[in-house]
């Protein structure tokens, strides 16, 4: 089975790797990586480098970004984007495509792909994220879809509303939880080798994205958020946000506010999966909107100050505490959490076995479907 897999940016990867794994040992399979966006930029660290450091083969590196996140570089991106991917699907014969999420990059090089008739395989789809126009492209990519591999059995029931059918929806968990079955993550004192950073200081693990709906907000959202961690005894590590719009008014706010204070506040571009996963496995709790809070906190036992409405929507699991993007909010949570209990009501996104049951299901839709044409 002829696979390409689609990865625009560092926050995919993560999330493919465990899958990427069983596909590149299965021989059933042949996988295909295109790695596009902010994964072959250099001004972002080129994380496509990530897929060579670990192993596997890239078979077309496409550069489609248009520095910058105003909207007009935005949607200027996506054109150039359905372009350069309209003349691959156009000399390639892929028997599916596999995509992720919601990002605009990935609507574009999936509308692209629907006059060639090419089959979608779409991951965490049925999602909702009401402060990111995400929701928007998450959904398209839904309809433009043939098999939905989705997280929980809500998401799939949105699914079904959005196609008007059950046919092809899978309930198979998170993919990236599986993850924490093969990785080695790192010990304190390994950790600080690598990233010269002390996991034994208390340490909140901080991702913060823009609201891509309340734009005109985001300068206010991350002052309120520096003021928190202002106040918060702590040692903060940053993980610096994605190439959204107003991607960079966040990124020169947080170097800003940080200055010289590098003592306290760890700023880092990228972590990687095992460095992610390690902090996250150290840290007191996480704090921001991303949707690793949501979905792979829980499996760490660890709680999470998700803030705002970016992530408004998503189903999310007891160990996630939701406030508005305001100074006091964030601090009194923060204080809460110290009087909790350890969280241990597992993970409402999965068991760890999603890849596994991922492999099954395209077999057989490539012994049934694709196979007998």
């Amino acid at each position: 089975m002829n696979i390409a897999l689609i990865s625009c940016g560092r926050s995919d990867y993560s999330i493919y790797l465990p899958l990427m794994k069983k596909l590149n040992a299965d021989p059933f399979f042949k996988l295909n990586i295109i790695a596009f966006g902010t994964h072959v930029s250099q001004f972002y660290n080129r994380t496509v480098d990530m897929f060579y450091n670990d192993g596997f083969d890239v078979a077309y590196e496409i550069e489609s970004l248009v520095l910058g996140d105003s909207p007009e570089a935005i949607s200027t991106a996506m054109g150039l984007t359905i372009t350069k991917f309209s003349s691959l699907w156009a000399h390639e014969d892929y028997d599916l495509i596999i995509v992720l999420g919601d990002r605009y990059e990935m609507f574009s090089a999936i509308a692209s792909s629907v006059p060639f008739n090419i089959p979608v395989a779409h991951l965490h789809g049925g999602e909702t994220t009401e402060g990111a126009f995400d929701d928007m492209f998450r959904h398209s990519i839904t309809a433009m879809s043939k098999l939905h591999f989705v997280s929980t059995p809500g998401h799939a029931k949105r699914v079904e509303q959005i196609i008007g059918s059950k046919r092809h929806i899978y309930h198979v968990g998170a993919p990236a939880l599986d993850n924490l079955n093969d990785l080695k993550l790192l010990s304190i004192e390994e950790f600080k080798e690598v990233w010269n950073i002390d996991l034994s200081k208390p340490t909140v693990l901080v991702t913060y994205h823009p609201e891509t709906v309340a734009s005109n907000k985001n300068v206010e959202y991350v002052r309120e958020l520096c003021k928190a961690m202002n106040r918060l005894d702590k040692q903060f590590v940053i993980t610096m946000p994605n190439n959204d719009t107003m991607g960079t008014v966040i990124r020169t706010e947080l170097l800003n506010f940080v200055g010289n204070n590098t003592d306290k506040y760890k700023l880092v571009e990228v972590l990687g999966a095992v460095g992610y996963y390690s902090c996250m496995q150290h840290c007191e709790f996480l704090l921001g909107n991303t949707s690793s809070g949501i979905i792979e906190a829980a499996s760490f036992s660890r709680y999470v100050i998700n803030i705002g409405d970016r992530q408004k929507g998503r189903e999310a699991g007891l160990n996630v505490i939701h406030v508005d993007a305001e100074e006091n909010a964030i601090v009194n949570t923060a204080d809460k959490i110290a009087t909790l209990p350890a969280f241990k009501d597992g993970n409402i996104y999965g068991n760890r076995d999603t890849t596994i049951k991922m492999l099954n299901i395209l077999k057989e839709y490539y012994n049934s479907e694709i196979k007998q044409n």
